[in-house]
């Protein structure tokens, strides 16, 4: 018997040798519901972030086995169809039933007329002719049988198809077939013309020159002409008089109603900070002692000052919503233009005064008795007073080496 002997344990020679508290020692396994074989690397595009985005979330469902089954449920349209089908056959009385009484009536007159002759035959022999008639009826009913053989079966009545009356419609179409067409065009060729010219130093230079003049009489032409007034000699007696418009940009006409619409504007806009800056305060102040939080209200900037630095700031003393703001460069080496802004807390998005320099501003200030002359240092040495009554590009009063100037940068003015 086999399974009563011994059998020897065979390993495999570069098998690893254990120790036995190895061999008895548990090791814990983890199932976990994750597929291994789903790919790690599948990227799909974001239209919203217009990109390429790797798919984290991936289904980690594996399908070993799919039947598809033939059950059809009775609520849909299939279900309902056979359903009507079903109930359509119940009710047609069944073909063979209508036909058994045709049947039974044409063997009923057949059997007859077999009869018939076998009388006849019987009365026309006599009755010394026993044995004729009894082979007569076997052979009428063997006549019967091979005309019972012979008969087809009824055909079958075609079963009627039911269409939905709600989502079937029988219509037919046909598509119109589009011929092939080739279709071109040519355009008329670009007009040409030779021409041959020499050309110079001061020919080039003489064309420049000509250009120039010719713009400086267009510009001429496009200043306002003076308006004459005619008068009636023959009343007045007084000859033609000139009258000159008054020279100036259109917009200064509404620059002061577009100035108070933009206010009113930037009020709307930042309310909230408004709010903030006059009476927010921090409840968690009095929890931190001496320390205290900084809350971010507005930010003032301007397109032209982006690569300069801020070296100066400066509050006005009479209007306390005004404050000046110089732009210079602490890069020493390499010393470029400067820009003096001034700003209001009533129309943050863009400065009311704008000043460009030659040198970068170092320190300004303003006049203690006069709240709208502002003096500005330059890192050129030069010192410089702006009349914010007169926006204009160029300081009213400024030194020079002339006048007298420093040799260093001014580093503060008051």
């Amino acid at each position: 018997e086999e399974w009563l002997t011994a059998r020897a344990v065979v390993r495999s020679p570069d098998q690893l040798e254990l120790p036995e508290a190895e061999l008895k020692k548990e090791v814990t396994r983890t199932l976990t519901t994750n597929n291994p074989c789903i790919p790690q690397d599948i990227v799909r595009y974001n239209f919203k972030e217009q990109a390429y985005k790797l798919v984290d979330d991936m289904d980690q469902t594996a399908i070993h086995f799919t039947l598809n089954g033939n059950l059809v449920h009775k609520d849909s349209d299939e279900g309902r169809r056979q359903s009507i089908r079903s109930s359509t056959e119940a009710e047609k009385p069944p073909v063979e039933e209508e036909e058994a009484p045709v049947e039974a009536s044409a063997e009923t007159t057949e059997e007859a007329e077999i009869e018939d002759e076998a009388t006849g035959d019987a009365e026309g022999a006599g009755e010394g002719e026993g044995e004729g008639e009894g082979a007569k009826p076997a052979a009428a009913a063997e006549a019967v049988e091979a005309v019972e053989a012979e008969e087809p079966p009824p055909p079958k009545a075609p079963e009627k198809k039911i269409a939905n009356q709600f989502n079937f419609i029988e219509r037919g179409s046909i598509t119109h077939l589009n011929p092939l067409r080739e279709k071109g065009c040519q355009t008329d060729p670009a007009p040409y013309e030779t021409f041959s010219d020499s050309v110079n130093q001061w020919y080039i230079y003489d064309s420049y020159m000509e250009e120039l003049e010719r713009m400086e009489k267009a510009k001429e032409k496009e200043k306002v002409k003076p308006q004459a007034i005619k008068k009636d000699e023959k009343k007045s007696g007084r000859k033609l008089s000139y009258v000159e418009t008054p020279h100036g940009d259109s917009l200064s006409k509404v620059a002061r109603a577009a100035k108070i619409a933009e206010r009113m504007v930037n009020l709307n806009t930042f309310d909230d900070i408004v709010q903030d800056f006059k009476y927010f305060e921090d409840a968690s102040d009095e929890f931190r002692g001496q320390e205290g939080t900084l809350l971010p209200l507005w930010k003032f900037q301007y397109e032209k000052t982006k690569k300069l630095a801020v070296t100066a700031i400066s509050w006005n003393p009479k209007y306390k919503d005004l404050f000046a703001v110089g732009y210079g460069s602490y890069d020493f080496m390499e010393q470029g233009h400067g820009m003096l802004l001034v700003y209001t807390l009533k129309n943050p998005s863009f400065p009311e005064y704008s000043f460009s320099s030659e040198s970068g501003v170092m320190c300004l200030d303003f006049h203690s008795d006069h709240p709208h002359l502002l003096a500005v240092g330059f890192y050129d040495g030069n010192v410089a007073i702006y009349n914010l009554k007169k926006p204009a590009s160029q300081p009213g009063y400024k030194s020079s080496a002339q006048s007298g100037k420093h040799a260093e940068p001014v580093w503060q003015v008051r």
